[in-house]
């Protein structure tokens, strides 16, 4: 955060300063009074659990010399002495003003990522391209995890100070308008758009909704800015015409500005391609992260890299670097007593039906050993609304199509969407056409038949809703105990797939 003071905050926030000295000032801001640092400002949120408003002397304690509260009526005379108290109406509110000021105080180039998937890992592609090889690297701000409403925007702005060089935020949406009050706030001079899917197609009713309410950030850009996307991303002409900013574009069609040819992969089904830079220069990209999807990501990483000053073979060294974070396409190894060195896929962040589509085809390309197995765990797919069914019965087609040998559903679409596909038997389709189908709405169960269906080296793909806390799956897997009774799901888990250590790839 910029240096402010107690006065330059009050006035920016529209509140009052009720305790403490105006001229304190604090050049940091945080949430949460473990992280508070010497000098930082501490927002005291309402939570539906936490109230911040119990942590005041906590946060001081760790150093805050600036807290903002919304309670007026409260006695704040043993923090008065080590930090200045100022009263707003709303917290959430004020740190999104506070952002907004500072925003118009920066000249650092800021990127606005948003989509229907690939957004996080799009982010962290671009964090490495921008700071793994250049040197030194960048001063780079980032979106922490998937920190992307309208609380971890403006913080993500308040992240930032006089020594960023580059800022890249974040930016999810569950209803039309979200993306708007977000780019008000980061006025972002480079936008991203990863894909436009059925996600949160329930809330926003179809996908031309959806594209309208993500292209939101194109409309957001500057004439000067630049707008980038996939060639072949759905609505991509409605896109282009609402940015007044260029637009480049990247795939693996002719047409794109940075083109991808010759695709490959390797044993673990991550993909390597020749770039082509819009420059006609050919550069060789090596992933490390599973899934031909995963190409797209990494060439709008590259281009919005290009676009604030690094060169294209250090971009594209830092992305080669860069593994999937927790949960998205994460790599984990069980070792079961029947079937050891068995391959896990996780990819349960989140699912929707282009998502988990791509998840399947990267399971389907990967390398298994002899007389291994390909398995499909999934977990329903949430939020689609009147969409659902026929989004779950086409990935179970897909998982046939693409010779899944074995296929667990954890859910009740699921169930239904496995009988509607079964009884298309009768009315001439072939079972050659399905994956052999295990449909279950039990997870305990589905763990236990999970375990005695597998073989040794087999690869196991684990996708669904976040809601499906699928990964409660996988650390059954790595930590199962076939001598015992209990499901391993239930056991005290010696190991989550969040705490395993990533295989090298």
């Amino acid at each position: 955060m910029y240096d402010f003071s107690a006065a330059d905050i009050a006035a920016v926030c529209k509140g009052s300063i009720i305790a403490g000295s105006p001229e304190a000032r604090a050049n940091s801001c945080s949430i949460d009074s473990r992280r508070v640092k010497p000098g930082s400002l501490f927002a005291a949120f309402v939570g539906t659990q936490v109230d911040g408003h119990d942590y005041l002397q906590a946060a001081v304690s760790g150093g805050a010399t600036i807290v903002l509260v919304t309670d007026s009526a409260a006695d704040y005379a043993d923090i008065a002495a080590s930090a200045a108290v100022i009263v707003v109406a709303d917290t959430l509110r004020a740190l999104q003003d506070l952002a907004s000021y500072q925003r118009g105080l920066m000249t650092c180039p800021v990127i606005g990522i948003t989509g229907s998937s690939g957004k996080t890992t799009t982010k962290e592609l671009l964090s490495g391209a921008l700071q793994l090889c250049t040197q030194p690297p960048l001063r780079v701000v980032a979106t922490e995890g998937n920190y992307n409403n309208e609380l971890g925007v403006p913080l993500t702005i308040l992240a930032a100070d006089q020594n960023s060089e580059v800022v890249v935020v974040e930016m999810g949406m569950r209803d039309r308008g979200q993306i708007t009050q977000l780019a008000e706030i980061a006025r972002p001079t480079i936008g991203i758009i990863t894909t436009i899917g059925d996600a949160h197609i329930e809330m926003l009713g179809s996908r031309e909704n959806i594209a309208r309410a993500k292209g939101e950030l194109f409309e957001a850009l500057p004439a000067d800015g630049v707008a980038l996307m996939p060639v072949d991303v759905a609505y991509g002409d409605y896109l282009r015409s609402v940015s007044a900013a260029s637009v480049l574009t990247v795939g693996s069609d002719k047409q794109a500005d940075y083109q991808a040819c010759e695709l490959r992969f390797d044993k673990q089904g991550n993909a390597a391609v020749m770039v082509t830079l819009s420059s006609a220069e050919e550069i060789p990209l090596q992933l490390a992260i599973p899934g031909e999807h995963m190409v797209s990501n990494a060439l709008l990483a590259l281009a919005a890299a290009q676009l604030v000053g690094v060169e294209a073979q250090l971009a594209i060294c830092g992305i080669q670097q860069v593994k999937a974070a927790a949960m998205r396409m994460q790599r984990c190894v069980a070792q079961l007593p029947a079937a050891p060195n068995v391959e896990i896929l996780l990819d349960c962040y989140n699912a929707n039906p282009e998502s988990t589509a791509a998840s399947l085809n990267t399971l389907a390309v990967a390398v298994v050993p002899a007389g291994a197995l390909r398995v499909a765990v999934l977990g329903d797919m949430l939020e689609l609304g009147d969409h659902s069914a026929k989004a779950h019965k086409d990935i179970l087609l897909l998982a046939g199509l693409l010779q899944i040998n074995l296929v667990y559903t954890l859910g009740e679409a699921y169930t239904q969407a496995t009988q509607d596909v079964l009884r298309e038997l009768s009315t001439g389709r072939s079972s050659s056409d399905l994956a052999d189908l295990r449909s279950l709405t039990d997870r305990d169960l589905l763990i236990r038949s999970l375990i005695g269906a597998l073989k040794p080296g087999s690869l196991v793909l684990i996708k669904g809703s976040r809601g499906m806390q699928m990964e409660a799956i996988a650390d059954a897997l790595m930590n199962a105990d076939l001598d015992s009774d209990t499901p391993a799901a239930k056991q005290p888990a010696k190991q989550t797939a969040k705490q395993k250590e990533e295989r090298p790839c």
